[in-house]
């Protein structure tokens, strides 16, 4: 008689071997699986709660700088202000209402000088944070260069994503009202058809904005990149920011509506959804960096190979794969368009990737199983017991903190 212990290991069981059946079949599933394990690996909430603190304080400069801009151009273009509001409204319901526009584009030059020094201070740190962030989930280093070049290119970073940004709120304002004045060329503005043209529209000018503001963060702050995959990781994150602002706004605007949170309702709705945008933007960057398993080799995606003993570990791994079935290495799978045993030995919790594919371990894909979760040992003529090599960082500081004259074991 199978008792109720028995029964949930089975039902355990056999979900467990769904999902990892589904998981094979499905390489777009199992990419998402893989991207959240490492997001979470790296501690994607607490790097987002990071970016969160340091982008709440630079949300009101920014603001502030934004409309002292607007009050200099309103003359020349003036739905550009409105477009502005309509675009923090969409982001978060109500906030633009309780600023006082009007004095703000009238004081614009104190109001932009302070909103300057501000977003300076604060927004400097966001990208440092932000920065962090990115290069941690990509396995990069982080320091990288001395303080000085690393602010001037934040300083960089932060003028051109707010040229960007510039550049958006006057594509937007410019294409709202040339599809008006042609609606009403043709006679249908008012219609039905119209709301239908202009909503479309819309969409697809915020899709190309928020995929040319992925684009410029992941090429400009990581250390290194990968093109093609941060086009798609790009396009990815457009797609899910106009997601989110479906439900967050929706999200939002209960929180400013509880009047549980009284007065501060109008923070802690801006810092719920800054919190949301920065943790989709890191799973993203976690996606764009990983791969599914029918495509993944080592090293994955932007990781950094900076030290010559970790490319001897990869030699070590790739001869001892070598030598019981000739000529397996990356390069032979990646040609051949089949799966990589060989990766799924090497991308290990633990690894330079930090995620476990489920890339086959023969060639029939009935019969792959995921990697274990644990270190894999692999023998080799300079590691004949098989032991696990210690990590390239800490043989490199046993290097320097060991005489030369002692004995140390490196492996």
């Amino acid at each position: 008689m199978t008792g109720p212990r028995q029964a949930v290991r089975a039902g355990v069981g056999t979900v467990s071997g769904t999902a990892v059946a589904v998981r094979r079949k499905r390489p777009f599933l199992d990419h998402l699986v893989r991207a959240y394990s490492r997001y979470t690996a790296d501690g994607g909430d607490r790097l987002a709660a990071s970016a969160t603190y340091f982008a709440f304080l630079s949300f009101f400069p920014l603001i502030a700088l934004a409309f002292a801009v607007t009050g200099f151009v309103v003359d020349a273009y003036p739905d550009v202000q409105e477009s502005l509001t309509r675009q923090i409204n969409d982001y978060l319901p109500g906030l633009a209402d309780k600023l006082d526009v009007a004095s703000i584009g009238n004081a614009k030059v104190g109001v932009g000088i302070i909103g300057l020094a501000g977003l300076l201070l604060a927004g400097l740190a966001w990208i440092d944070a932000l920065r962090d962030a990115i290069r941690l989930v990509w396995h990069q280093d982080i320091d990288v260069g001395n303080i000085i070049t690393r602010r001037l290119r934040d300083v960089t970073v932060l003028a051109g994503l707010g040229l960007t940004l510039l550049a958006s709120l006057v594509v937007t304002s410019l294409s709202t009202s040339a599809t008006g004045s042609f609606l009403s060329w043709i006679g249908l503005s008012g219609s039905t058809a119209a709301a239908w043209v202009t909503g479309l529209l819309a969409l697809l000018v915020a899709l190309a904005i928020d995929t040319a503001v992925f684009l410029y963060l992941f090429w400009r702050l990581p250390q290194q990149t990968d093109r093609v995959r941060t086009v798609r990781g790009a396009v990815l994150g457009a797609v899910g920011v106009e997601i989110l602002k479906i439900v967050g706004t929706w999200l939002v605007g209960q929180t400013m509506s509880n009047p549980v949170y009284g007065t501060f309702a109008v923070i802690v709705g801006l810092l719920i959804w800054i919190n949301i945008v920065m943790r989709w933007t890191l799973f993203v960057a976690a996606w764009t960096v990983t791969a599914p398993y029918n495509s993944d080799v080592f090293p994955s995606g932007s990781a950094a190979r900076h030290t010559v003993s970790e490319a001897a570990d990869r030699a070590a791994a790739g001869s001892a794969g070598a030598a019981g079935a000739g000529s397996t290495g990356p390069e032979s799978y990646r040609s051949s368009g089949s799966p990589n045993p060989e990766a799924s030995r090497r991308l290990v919790p633990g690894s330079q990737n930090g995620s476990t594919p489920l890339a086959p371990a023969s060639s029939d894909p009935s019969s792959a199983k995921p990697s274990s979760a644990g270190p894999v040992r692999v023998a080799s003529e300079s590691n004949p017991r098989g032991t696990v090599p210690l990590p390239a960082r800490v043989r490199a500081f046993l290097r320097r903190r060991i005489p030369s004259g002692t004995s140390s074991r490196s492996d």
